[in-house]
């Protein structure tokens, strides 16, 4: 899979800035530099010198040139690479020139003139990844770190391209083949190895669980830095979502007014809560209403809440638990959505309005509607779904938006193991993990079943072959060609 041929293309983003770079890797990439380019000899006028030879790991500063006419297209530094010891693991250049989509565009086509070819997408880590530069775990960090959104979601990135996630599943690895190449050994030469001691196969497999059950967890929060997490913030009209909407973006993207029922389409904005990329989505206030649009706005909201992945119920505290409020409850009891109980207003409440977890309200409760109300907000908050104990803000004021960012964050980053390992599996990772997993229990279950030899060691080999794939150690053209599909061209 390794190619013979030497790759071109433009790294950095399209348009107009200060520093671009064109690069090109693969056997003739010093060939073509040597071409192009003439060194600057500091005098006064600018020469060539003659049979200039790149030094590696040197920046050179110098002059694009077409061949052919000797024409000068821009003053640019060259950095050559040689290989082993590049990106690629190939012989690489990268030139730094003005940051002109003319000029990025003329030195690319002199590369591509005098042999090279458009790289195609993620070619060049893709090149890294086959030469042995990096694993396959470091390859698709690469593209986390170059799709980041936050300063959380970029750092564990970075922790994942340094290795951490790939060093936890060789430690993995090498223990479980350890525990593999003993029982072949037992088998094929039982003669010359004579009886083996397995009685550690329950610790190892155990340690082995163990550990990628911690690093499986992390999928889920993986999930949401790097796609997102969905929040939908629901409640009756005048709760003050749109407020709470505006407080979290830091300006004023909803309409504000008295006048319930405003808000009457979805409003998606993407914000950025202690690391965690979230998109917000304001909704239509839940009511009883006879108007058409605002109807449409109500299901749109119950939509929302099958779509998000949390939910914010925000409760007006001045108004309190009513019709409303048991509507939305029995919708999220419905769909299982998680959810943060949120009371809006503090700064209003007072007296018996401020007692407890949630406002006391003025009604006497022997309404049967109130009590069913009541009843409904209170099963939905001893249910599993309720994320957390009822916060108290003023979307007006900001107090208690910390709180709630902070509750947000928690739920979004659940467990541990992501802070530990430094680093989140992807989707493609998880399953691979989970499937590991499942054949090391079905080993498990076999050893303590007392089958045979045999049987161990296919349950040890399928278990093995998800984490070599997983790290890229083993894994078909097709896979590769999936991860590197996913990059910019010139990465």
């Amino acid at each position: 899979m390794i190619a013979d041929d030497t790759i071109a293309a433009i790294s950095t983003a399209p348009g107009v800035g200060a520093i671009a770079i064109v690069r090109f890797s693969g056997p003739d990439a010093w060939t073509i530099a040597q071409k192009i380019f003439s060194p600057r000899v500091f005098s006064e006028s600018p020469k060539s010198e003659k049979h200039w030879t790149p030094k590696s790991h040197m920046a050179t500063i110098g002059y694009i040139r077409k061949p052919d006419s000797e024409q000068y297209i821009d003053e640019v530094v060259l950095i050559a690479y040689q290989g082993p010891n590049s990106y690629t693991g190939e012989d690489l250049v990268e030139i730094n020139c003005h940051g002109s989509p003319i000029v990025t565009r003329e030195i690319l086509t002199l590369a591509l003139q005098n042999g090279a070819r458009l790289a195609q997408k993620g070619e060049f880590t893709k090149r890294g990844f086959l030469s042995g530069r990096l694993d396959l775990t470091q390859a698709e960090a690469v593209l986390d770190i170059i799709h980041s959104k936050t300063e959380r979601q970029s750092h564990l990135a970075l922790s994942a391209l340094k290795g951490h996630l790939g060093e936890e599943i060789k430690a993995v690895r090498k223990r479980l083949l350890e525990l593999t190449t003993r029982i072949v050994a037992g088998i094929d030469f039982p003669e010359e190895v004579g009886e083996l001691d397995l009685s550690d196969i329950e610790a190892v497999t155990d340690q082995a669980i163990e550990r990628l059950e911690s690093l499986a967890r992390t999928a889920r929060s993986g999930r949401y830095l790097r796609e997102g997490l969905k929040l939908a913030i629901v409640g009756r009209p005048n709760a003050g979502k749109s407020s709470l909407l505006n407080a979290l973006l830091n300006f004023e993207r909803a309409i504000v007014t008295d006048v319930p029922g405003t808000t009457r389409d979805s409003i998606e904005e993407p914000v950025d809560v202690n690391g965690v990329p979230v998109i917000l989505i304001d909704t239509a206030g839940v009511r009883a209403t006879e108007d058409a649009v605002e109807q449409i706005g109500i299901e749109r909201t119950k939509k929302a809440i099958d779509e998000a992945e949390l939910v914010v119920f925000l409760i007006d505290g001045l108004k309190g638990i009513g019709h409303e409020e048991e509507v939305i409850a029995e919708k999220l009891l419905e769909s299982g959505r998680s959810f943060l109980p949120v009371v809006n207003k503090s700064d209003l409440l007072r007296g018996e309005q401020s007692v407890g977890p949630l406002p006391n309200f003025s009604g006497s409760g022997e309404n049967s509607r109130e009590q069913s109300a009541t009843t409904k907000m209170a099963g939905a908050l001893s249910s599993p779904i309720c994320a957390a104990a009822p916060l108290k803000i003023s979307a007006k004021s900001g107090s208690g938006l910390d709180d709630l960012k902070g509750c947000i964050e928690s739920w979004a980053l659940a467990d541990a193991s992501l802070q530990e390992l430094g680093g989140s599996l992807n989707q493609r990772q998880g399953e691979l993990c989970h499937k590991s997993l499942d054949f090391l229990k079905a080993l498990k279950q076999a050893a303590a079943s007392g089958l045979p030899q045999d049987c161990l060691v296919t349950d040890l080999r399928s278990a093995l072959g998800a984490l070599d794939e997983l790290s890229g150690d083993s894994v078909t053209e097709e896979v590769i060609t999936e991860v590197f599909a996913n990059f910019c061209i010139g990465k």
